[in-house]
């Protein structure tokens, strides 16, 4: 993430942001309609030049506060500056009390996990839960999630998978497996290690704090900093280990894929170590290597780009070497599931005993550029047929935490409306989607049962042992 603006007050920073958008005006035919951001962007924009008024701080703060970082904008420079304008407002303005409470989505897992009766019973009878969101800024209407008696962490413990396996001839993976999965829907990690122990692949459930992006949403960057060095040092020294990051939630996978190498590459200690010559920058040619396998590199010269291309950005303080290292050594669960089982599958079934499933592709998983390996993995079940939801800005508009709200709320159910009416026209037997966010999205606007699609197939693959 780059840090466009390196000084200066975020209304300076939100402004930049509103000028280069209003000049450039592609998203305002292309997203406004998708994204509430660019919506309310290109409104204050037509409203200033109609009156004559600025636009106000308080609007820019509001303005800034509708980008949840869905990723699906085509400029990761605007991206970053309204980040580092939220995250300065923040700083000097302070969070309030709803984000603080709200933003550590694994405090708040194990606090309500150790009582999760009694936080149930509180949170489902409307004359509790109704003070309860008040003081944490939650939206009247918002359904809250169930907190289950068992997380999946105390499930990892009791199946031994927080002792690291010895190396062996099995592969060995580290498992990353989100805030959500962990407090909320243990049932979806705990699918991931069947079907990987199912295949004879070991598990290790390293120490692990949030991916740190509700935090990051919120503005909190010294939390979201602490989280990231935690995690960063202990998964590059797993991967020096030689084992295999595995993330089954595609926002903590977009993360430590994507996000978190953003500009490591031009710093001078990754330079170093591949040997560059010393007026010239070598920057990784993305998915391109030799015939042998060889990383293939562009090449910069400093004396022209030496200026720009610097590792500046959000997670800078963080080793670029070891952000490398997670990042290149880490893979989303189903990238991983998809080489497990090549096998297509057998189409001589009655279309009548189909189970019909609408498959929901989240926008951090598109992002991550790697196919539709979930889409793939369903379609070889049989009994199963699957249709898709994921044209390029297609969002179930939850955000996160974002979608609790109470200033949000409205705003995210009418983002979410489209996809949702796309889904129910199929008239399918179950929603599926790897993303957590959006399966409380769903939940909250439907009827229809939400699975993960390790769910799907781990009920599967138990039928069939």
């Amino acid at each position: 993430m780059r840090r466009n603006a390196t000084s200066g007050a975020p209304e300076a920073i939100a402004r930049s942001v509103v000028a280069a958008c209003t000049d450039c005006e592609v998203c305002r035919s292309m997203m406004a309609a998708e994204c509430h951001f660019f919506d309310e962007l290109y409104r204050l924009h037509d409203r200033a030049q109609t009156n004559g008024h600025a636009i106000s701080s308080d609007d820019l703060r509001d303005l800034v506060d509708l980008c949840h970082y869905c990723t699906l904008c085509g400029c990761p420079d605007i991206r970053a500056d309204i980040i580092e304008a939220k995250t300065r407002f923040a700083e000097r303005d302070g969070l309030g009390m709803g984000p603080i409470l709200l933003e550590d989505v694994g405090r708040l897992g194990r606090t309500c996990g150790q009582f999760s009766r009694l936080a149930n019973w509180i949170l489902a009878n409307r004359h509790t839960a109704y003070p309860i969101k008040r003081f944490a800024g939650v939206h009247a209407d918002r359904l809250l999630p169930v907190f289950p008696e068992t997380s999946f962490d105390s499930w990892a413990r009791g199946r031994g998978l927080m002792q690291k396996p010895t190396p062996g001839p099995a592969d060995r993976v580290a498992y990353f497996a989100g805030c959500s999965g962990r407090y909320l829907f243990p049932e979806v990690p705990r699918a991931l290690v069947e079907i990987l122990q199912h295949q004879g692949i070991h598990v290790y459930f390293p120490e692990q704090q949030c991916c740190g992006m509700p935090t990051l949403l919120e503005g909190d960057r010294k939390k979201t900093l602490a989280f990231m060095t935690a995690n960063v040092k202990r998964l590059a020294g797993l991967a020096a280990e030689g084992f295999t990051i595995l993330c089954s939630c595609p926002t903590c996978g977009y993360v430590l894929k994507k996000l978190l190498k953003e500009r490591a590459y031009y710093a001078e200690t990754y330079q170093a170590s591949i040997g560059a010559e010393k007026d010239v920058l070598m920057v990784p040619a993305e998915g391109r290597t030799t015939d042998d396998g060889k990383t293939l590199f562009q090449q910069f010269r400093k004396s022209i780009y030496g200026n720009i291309l610097k590792d500046d950005g959000y997670f800078a303080s963080i080793d670029p070497l070891q952000r490398i290292a997670v990042a290149e050594n880490t893979l989303d669960a189903g990238e991983y599931l998809e080489r497990l089982f090549p096998a297509p599958r057998d189409d001589n079934q009655s279309p009548e005993m189909l189970q019909r499933l609408v498959y929901f592709a989240p926008c951090h998983q598109r992002e991550q550029n790697i196919g539709r390996p979930y889409q793939d993995l369903l379609q070889k079940i049989p009994g199963i047929a699957v249709d898709v939801v994921d044209a390029p800005y297609d969002c179930c508009g939850m955000g996160g935490i974002m979608g609790f709200k109470r200033g949000f709320h409205k705003r995210s159910t009418r983002l979410g409306a489209p996809v949702m009416a796309k889904m129910e026209s199929y008239a399918p037997d179950a929603i599926v989607t790897d993303c957590l966010s959006c399966r409380l999205q769903f939940l909250h606007m439907a009827d229809f049962s939400v699975l993960h699609p390790l769910e799907v197939i781990s009920s599967r693959i138990g039928a069939k042992r």
